[in-house]
Formats: structure tokens, C-alpha cells, sequence
């Protein structure tokens, strides 16, 4: 309940901080992870903050804020266990399209470092997790490294090259790793000291691994006091476990025990059973090797226990090879046989698991060299484009010096022409005097020439005189028959008018025809209603009365008290179906419809739901009129149909039916203040009907609704001459 007062607290201070311009999102607590009301505090808050985020306008900042919304979302769902960390790798999917969209490389390499980690610790695809890591690599060379992630990209890096067993590259990235950690802004400096202590603790295996035990013992404490100096209760825990493994990997039990029960006393506290099981399971291991049998057995069985229910194979195999020793020092070898034999089984079968597991980590490293070799392809690749790259500027740049030069030479050359040019002016203007000599000569015979042009165009004129007076006759024979067609015109438009109406005439007998088919289906239906209403009456409304009367005539005195209750209840299920059918036939076409219109059938059926269901339904008439049978059957049809859906989804408490008048339009209103619906999701044969319904009676509807906001229907049907009856 407290978390659930805490969340409900957060979502308000979420509110507040979105009015105020100003939203921000809580840090996760990984303490708390394993608390599900917490948890679903936490999505309840990542959701309400992608909704306010989603009706910001687009900015650089607002843009941000969806984007951290759908990064929380994916945080959270990281930390869950089950089916549900499969929600984490659709956010990323999701968060890497919008920053895409928004063109922000930070949220895109954050996207990807939630697929590598779901793509690795989930599915094991680690070519597949290794190409996203090279992807993100060379996204985080564009940013900043006060704010790259690329610290966690060596992170992953380190743990790939741990799977592939090349510790020296695992140490190297790990190293990196902590090196590019320590310039991180965008980090709490909680999270950063946590996130220094996981790399400190990696290094503390590689050392491990490699023998050199004091290192990887200091790195182990420098880790453990990092979660103890940032009071990180469940850091703090796996930190004495893996300092404790390493005492017992080095024959030192006493200390092993110090370390174990702190962390025992950490999972207590968080009341997580599979920590509490692992630590007994361990503690049972190194009360066996310092020879306390007793509290061994004590810490294996409870260990067992709890491993055997939830199935973690691995602490039950440890639990009870510690159990058979034990056992063999208490001096009790059936159960040491018991234990061991236990044990056996176990072994073999993380054995051959193990073996499975090593010729599929033998894939993977193939399957990841290939991806090396194609990466290392695709840099090859790239480094000779860069080379043919600078040839070809190489090349541009020699063309251009060759072009200079070239411009040079036509320089010079252009000098040159223009000295000609000049010359060849001085000549052209010589020549130029010389023939306006000629021109002027030839002028005076053009004189003479003229004179006896003259006489050529007073002759033309009179013949353009005669073929003005022919154009005249011949544009008043044009203008005859120009009115000739005019007088065809008239005639054609009259035919056409003619013809116009005539189509008029039989385009309203079709309208009337229509309407005589529209009534003889209302007809048809109507029949139709009633002779299902009579048969479920008379025919199954019969069966069910002769089955009540057959139920009637057993005595119950004298069966067993199992047959006397099947007994009553058959009774009052025949009761009870004995009254639906008995409700269905009524409303499949009621009296009042067809007799007093759909004002009293809609009185009579809301009188008859109030009866018989929780919801309270209401009425009001006082605006409707009395319409024609088509439009009452299909409005009434359509309540039926609302009605039931009221019943049976909405989850509500009151129900109400309306009519409004607007000028020659009639609203018919439906709702409820039930759970609501998507507008975008209304689909099912019952708003298909309700669609055709409307369609008939040349109306229309509309659908308002939202989560926990109720449904209202509004439905609008024009009063007009043929709907409206006086």
C-alpha cells in the first residue's frame, strides 16, 4: 500500500512539473526492483510522462522529453524478469526510430545499448549484439565525451571478448571502460560510482582468472566499498557474494562466512528468496569446510528447499554437494547417500548442459569472428575509398593546374586576334567607303524604279476595291446561315428540355418505387420479428415451462445434498432463461413500437432495464416526435443494440437516452459513465449494423470516448417531410 501511495504521490509531482514547464522523471532505485508495486508505479509514471510529453509542440527541448520517456520505459522493463523484458527491446526499437526522426545520435546510441544488452543476456545473439556495438561505436565519435556512452560500449566489449576467453582485450576494455567513465556528466555521481564499481569488480575476474589472486582481491574490496560508500543495498550484496567466492576459491571459509552474512542480511532485508538461497547455499559450503557440521546441514537444507521449488538448478547443486558432506561428518550416511546421489544427477545434468553450452559458445565466437572479419572488410573497404579519394583530388588538383595554364596560352592568344581584328577593321572600313559610293549610285536607279512602282499600285488598289465588294456578298450569305442554325439551336434545346423532364417524371416514380420496397422490408422485418418473438415463445418459452413443471415434480427430500443443490439450480436456470427468452421476444419487435411509435417503446424498455440490471438507465422523450416506422424501427433497433453493449462492456452505473430538436435535424444521444473506448478501435458486426441503419435513413453518427471517460453516442438524423409524421 505504501508503494502504491508513493506512486500515485510521483504521478502528481510528474503533473505538477509538466505544468511548470519543467518535467523530470525519478531515478531508478535498483534496490527496489524486485518490489512490484514500485514497478508498476514506475510504467504508471513513464506512461503519464509520454502522454503530457506527446502534447508539447515540437522543439529541441519538448523533443527531449519524449525521448526520455520512451528511454525510461525501456529502463524499467530491462529490470523486470520474465516475458516482460521483451517490452525493454521494443521501447529501444522505438526509441531509435524517434531519435532518428529527431536526428539526436545520443538517444540513438542509447536505443542500441538496450538491444545489445536484451540481443546478448536474453537471446545470446552475440554477432548480432557485437555488429550493434560497432554501430554504436562509431556514432559515439560525433559526440561529446562528456556525454558519450561510449564507456558502455567497451563494457560490452569486455564482456564479448570474457566469452571468447581473450582476457588480455576483456582487460583492456574494461580498463577503457573505467578510464571513460570518469569524464561522463550526463551521469549521477551515484550511478557513476555504481557503474565504476561493476568495472572495477570485471577486472577483479579477469585477474582472477588469469591467477594474479592479490589483484583480483583488492579490485573485489575497492568494488564492495564503492556499493557500501553509495548505500546501494543490492550492489552491496552481489558484492559480498563475489568476494566470498573468491575466498572460498582460495580455501578461506572463515572469511568467506564474514562476507556471506552481511549479504545475507542485505537479501533478508529486500526479502528476496533466490539471494537468500545462494548465500545458504554458500554458507553451507564453508561451514562444511571448517568442520561445522551442524549449521551446515542447517543452511544446505533451507538452501534445498528453495532451489528445489522455484528450480535453481545451480544453487540446489551446490547445496547439495555441501548437504553430503555434511551429512558424512554428522555421521548419518543415508542421507549423505541421499544427497550425493542427488547431487550425481545434478552434476550430469549441468554437465551435459554445460557442454551444450560450451559448443554453442564455440558458434558464437565463429558466428562473432565473422562479424570481426566483415567489420575489419567493410574498414579495408572504406580506408582504400578514402585513399582513391585524395588520388582523386590529386587529380583535380594537377587538372586545374593544367587548365591555369591553358587559360595563359589563351590569353596570349587572344592578344594576338585582337591585333588582327584591328587590322582587319582598317581594311573592312576602306572597303565600307568604297561601296557607299556604289550605294548611291544605286540609289538613283531605285528613284527611276520607284516612279514605276506607283503606276503598279494604283492598279492594285482598284483590284483590292473588287475584292472587297466580293468579301461583302460573301459574308452576307455566311450571316443566312448562321441564323439558319441558330433556329436548329432552339428547336434541339426544346427537344432536350423535353426529354429532361420526362426523366424527371420517371426518376421520382423510381423514388417512390424505392419507397414502397423500403416499407415492404420494414414490413417483411416486422413480420419476420414477430414470428421469431412467437416461436421463442411458444416453442422454447413451452420447452423450458414443461422442463420447470418436469423439475417441479421431483422430490427433493430425497436426494443427497450434492442432488439437491444441482437440483435448485437447474430450477432457477429455467427461471431465469425462462425470463430472457421471454425479454428477447418481447423486444425483437414490441407492441408499442408499431402502436404508439417509439417514444413508449423506449419508456417501456428503459422501465424493463431498470428492473432487471444494476445500471440505472434514463429517458428523455419530451423533443421527439412521432416519425415513420422506418426510421422508429431502425432508432429503436439501435438502442437495443447500445443497450446490450452498455450491459455487457461499459463497466458503468448510470446510462442515459436523449432526443434533441435542432431546426430540421433530430439528435438521438447515447452514453454512459463507464470505462470507455478507442473511437480508432470501433469495429464488430453491431457498429457495422448500427452504420447500415443510419445509412437507411440518411442519417449519421458520431463517437465520443476516452479511458474512463464514458461512450457517447450521437446520433443525427434530419426531420424532413418523409421521416416526420404529423
Amino acid at each position: 500500500m505504501r508503494s502504491v501511495w508513493l506512486g500515485m504521490a510521483m504521478l502528481g509531482w510528474c503533473a505538477t512539473c509538466f505544468a511548470q514547464s519543467c518535467p523530470k522523471l525519478p531515478e531508478f532505485n535498483f534496490d527496489r526492483r524486485g518490489d512490484t508495486a514500485y514497478m508498476d508505479s514506475l510504467l504508471t509514471l513513464g506512461r503519464a510522462h509520454r502522454q503530457l510529453a506527446a502534447r508539447l509542440p515540437r522543439s529541441r527541448m519538448n523533443d527531449t522529453l519524449r525521448l526520455e520517456g520512451i528511454r525510461f520505459m525501456a529502463l524499467v522493463f530491462k529490470q523486470m524478469r520474465g516475458q516482460q523484458r521483451d517490452s525493454s527491446f521494443l521501447y529501444a526499437k522505438q526509441l531509435e526510430e524517434q531519435a532518428l526522426i529527431y536526428h539526436n545520435d545520443l538517444y540513438v546510441v542509447r536505443a542500441l545499448m538496450f538491444q545489445e544488452y536484451y540481443l546478448r543476456t536474453v537471446k545470446g545473439d552475440y554477432p548480432h549484439a557485437l555488429q550493434i556495438n560497432q554501430r554504436a561505436s562509431e556514432l559515439c565519435v560525433k559526440l561529446p565525451r562528456e556525454s558519450s556512452p561510449r564507456w558502455q560500449v567497451q563494457m560490452n566489449m569486455g564482456d564479448i571478448y570474457m566469452l571468447l576467453k581473450e582476457y588480455s582485450n576483456a582487460l583492456t576494455s574494461y580498463q577503457l571502460s573505467l578510464t571513460l567513465l570518469s569524464f561522463n556528466k550526463l551521469l549521477t555521481p551515484k550511478n557513476r560510482k555504481l557503474l565504476t564499481s561493476q568495472a572495477i569488480s570485471q577486472i577483479g575476474e579477469v585477474y582472477e582468472i588469469q591467477g594474479r589472486y592479490e589483484e583480483a582481491r583488492q579490485q573485489y574490496e575497492a568494488s564492495r566499498q564503492i556499493a557500501l560508500d553509495t548505500h546501494s543495498q543490492i550492489n552491496v550484496a552481489y558484492a559480498d557474494e563475489r568476494l566470498g567466492d573468491f575466498f572460498i576459491s582460495r580455501q578461506q571459509p572463515v572469511q568467506a562466512i564474514k562476507v556471506f552474512e552481511e549479504g545475507l542480511s542485505v537479501w533478508t532485508q529486500l526479502n528476496d528468496r533466490p539471494g537468500q538461497a545462494a548465500v545458504w547455499a554458500r554458507l553451507s559450503e564453508c561451514y562444511t569446510q571448517t568442520n561445522q557440521p551442524k549449521l551446515a546441514i542447517e543452511f544446505g537444507e533451507k538452501a534445498v528447499a528453495i532451489a528445489r521449488n522455484a528450480g535453481y538448478t545451480r544453487i540446489q547443486q551446490m547445496a547439495t554437494q555441501s548437504l553430503y558432506r555434511a551429512y558424512r561428518a554428522a555421521n548419518q550416511p543415508a542421507l549423505a547417500l541421499a544427497m550425493y546421489e542427488e547431487y550425481s544427477a545434478l552434476r550430469d545434468s549441468l554437465t551435459n548442459l554445460k557442454r551444450v553450452e560450451e559448443l554453442s559458445a564455440v558458434q558464437k565466437k565463429y558466428d562473432i569472428n565473422q562479424v570481426t572479419i566483415a567489420a575489419e572488410k567493410e574498414r579495408f573497404i572504406q580506408q582504400q575509398q578514402l585513399i582513391n579519394v585524395r588520388r582523386q583530388a590529386e587529380l583535380e588538383r594537377l587538372r586545374a593546374e593544367a587548365e591555369r595554364d591553358q587559360l595563359a596560352s589563351q590569353t596570349r592568344m587572344n592578344h594576338l586576334k585582337q591585333s588582327i581584328e584591328t587590322e582587319r577593321l582598317r581594311a573592312e572600313s576602306q572597303k565600307t567607303r568604297l561601296e557607299q559610293r556604289a550605294h548611291i549610285d544605286q540609289l538613283s536607279h531605285d528613284i527611276e524604279q520607284a516612279s514605276l512602282l506607283r503606276i503598279v499600285l494604283v492598279g492594285g488598289l482598284a483590284m483590292l476595291f473588287g475584292f472587297v465588294a466580293v468579301y461583302y456578298r460573301k459574308n452576307k450569305l455566311i450571316n443566312r446561315q448562321k441564323l439558319e442554325i441558330e433556329a436548329l439551336n432552339h428547336d434541339l434545346e426544346d427537344k432536350v428540355l423535353a426529354r429532361t423532364i420526362e426523366l424527371k417524371l420517371a426518376n421520382d416514380q423510381l423514388r417512390a418505387k424505392n419507397r414502397e420496397i423500403e416499407e415492404a422490408l420494414l414490413r417483411g422485418q416486422t413480420l419476420e420479428r414477430k414470428r421469431m418473438a412467437a416461436d421463442l415463445h411458444d416453442s422454447l418459452g413451452g420447452l423450458l415451462a414443461a422442463i420447470k413443471t418436469s423439475l417441479s415434480a421431483l422430490n427433493p427430500a430425497k436426494m443427497a445434498d450434492r442432488e439437491q443443490q444441482i437440483y435448485h439450480n437447474l430450477l432457477n436456470m429455467s427461471k431465469e432463461a425462462f425470463a430472457e427468452i421471454r425479454y428477447l421476444s418481447h423486444n425483437l419487435q414490441p407492441d408499442e413500437l408499431e402502436k404508439q411509435g417509439l417514444s413508449e417503446a423506449l419508456i417501456r424498455l428503459v422501465h424493463k432495464l431498470n428492473i432487471s440490471q444494476k445500471i440505472k438507465f434514463s429517458l428523455e422523450n419530451a423533443e421527439l416526435p412521432r416519425l415513420d416506422k422506418t426510421a422508429e424501427f431502425n432508432l429503436y433497433s439501435i438502442c437495443i443494440e447500445l443497450c446490450s453493449n452498455i450491459l455487457r462492456h461499459s463497466e458503468a452505473t448510470e446510462a442515459q437516452i436523449l432526443f434533441r430538436r435542432f431546426n430540421n435535424e433530430l439528435n438521438m444521444i447515447v452514453k454512459d459513465n463507464g470505462c470507455g473506448m478507442d473511437p480508432s478501435d470501433a469495429t464488430g458486426m453491431g457498429l457495422h449494423n448500427i452504420q447500415a441503419r443510419m445509412d437507411l435513413i440518411q442519417g449519421r453518427y458520431e463517437i465520443h470516448s476516452g479511458p474512463a471517460e464514458g461512450t457517447t453516442f450521437i446520433f443525427i438524423l434530419p426531420v424532413l417531410p418523409n421521416l416526420e409524421k404529423a
